[in-house]
C-alpha cells in the first residue's frame, strides 16, 4: 500500500463529489476542509513537522467557536476510507435514522464482534470480555463491546468498574437510542458501580457521552505511536511486533525511535482522549 503523496487531493475530490459544499478552507500550514459551519477536517500527512501541542491548540481554537475539527491522518484515510466517509455522513446528519426500540439484542461471539467492528469502527476490534449486538430481523446493525468488571480499591473495597470498549453501527445508519439500549442491557448482566469509556479527541468532542449521562473525568495527554510505512499498520509501543522488539534488544547502538525509523516505521501521535464515567 504505502504512502500516497496525492492523498489530500484524493480526499478532497472524493468528498466534494459527495458533499458539494466541501471547500478547502486553508492549505498552509494546515490543510483544512470545511463542510459547513460546524465541521472541519484537518488532513495530516505522515511526513510533517507538527507537534501534539500545536494540533491540540488548533482543536481548542475551533471548539471555542462550537466547531468540531477532526484530525484525519494520512494512514487512516488510506486504510479506512469507508469508515471515514461513514463518520462524515453521521456528523453531517446524512445517515438514515433507525430507532433502537425496534431492534432486538443478541449476545455475540468473538468472530461476530471482531468481523463487524473491523468493518465498521475506525480503530477496528480490540480485545473485550463481552459483546452485544442490535439485530434488525436477522441483520446485525450495531455492536457494543465491554470489558470485565474490575475492582477499584482506590474508590472502595468492593467498588467495581467496567469499560465500554467499542461501539459501532453499520455504514449509513444512525440508531437512535441504540447505544443506550446496549448499555442498559450490559448493566443488567454485570453489577458495577461505574462504566468508563474514552472519546478519541482526534474525532470527538464527547457530546454523545454527555447525552448518555456520562461525566467527563479526565483529559488524557497525547500518546505517541508508530506506523509501518509500507503496510500502514499502527502500533502503540507496547504492541509493536515481537520480531521488531527482539531485533531492537539484540543491538545496543540505536535508541528505539531511530531503530524503528531505520526499519521503515514513522513516529506519530494523537491528541489524547476524553475519559468519561457513567456513575450508577
Amino acid at each position: 500500500m504505502g504512502i500516497n503523496p496525492f492523498w489530500q487531493e484524493d480526499f478532497f475530490l472524493i468528498v466534494q463529489g459527495i458533499y458539494h459544499q466541501a471547500q478547502i478552507q486553508c492549505a498552509e500550514p494546515h490543510f483544512i476542509i470545511s463542510f459547513d459551519q460546524k465541521l472541519l477536517i484537518h488532513l495530516i500527512p505522515l511526513d510533517n513537522d507538527f507537534n501534539p501541542e500545536e494540533l491540540t491548540q488548533l482543536q481548542v481554537k475551533y471548539q471555542k467557536e462550537n466547531i468540531l475539527l477532526i484530525q484525519l491522518w494520512e494512514d487512516v484515510w488510506l486504510t479506512k476510507r469507508t469508515q471515514v466517509l461513514s463518520r462524515i455522513n453521521s456528523f453531517l446528519g446524512l445517515n438514515k435514522s433507525y430507532h433502537g426500540r425496534k431492534a432486538k439484542i443478541a449476545a455475540l461471539n468473538l468472530k461476530q464482534a471482531s468481523s463487524f467492528l473491523n468493518d465498521n469502527h475506525l480503530q477496528g476490534y480490540i480485545k473485550a470480555k463481552c459483546h452485544f449486538g442490535l439485530m434488525d430481523n436477522d441483520k446485525l446493525i450495531a455492536v457494543a463491546s465491554f470489558s470485565e468488571a474490575r475492582p477499584m480499591k482506590s474508590k472502595g473495597e468492593s467498588y467495581l468498574s467496567a469499560e465500554l470498549v467499542r461501539f459501532a453501527s453499520i455504514d449509513g445508519l444512525t440508531i437512535v437510542g441504540g447505544l443506550s439500549k446496549l448499555i442498559k442491557h450490559f448493566l443488567k448482566q454485570v453489577k458495577i458501580d461505574d462504566l468508563m469509556s474514552y472519546a478519541d479527541r482526534d474525532w470527538s468532542l464527547g457530546k454523545g457521552y454527555n447525552k448518555l449521562g456520562f461525566q467527563l473525568s479526565e483529559t488524557t495527554p497525547p500518546a505517541f505511536l508508530y506506523v509501518n510505512k509500507e503496510k500502514l499498520i499502527r502500533y502503540f509501543p507496547h504492541r509493536l511486533p515481537k520480531t521488531i522488539l527482539t531485533a531492537f534488544e539484540a543491538q545496543n547502538i540505536l535508541n528505539l525511535d531511530d531503530f524503528l525509523a531505520s526499519n521503515g516505521y514513522l513516529k506519530l501521535f494523537n491528541t489524547g482522549n476524553l475519559k468519561y464515567h457513567l456513575y450508577l
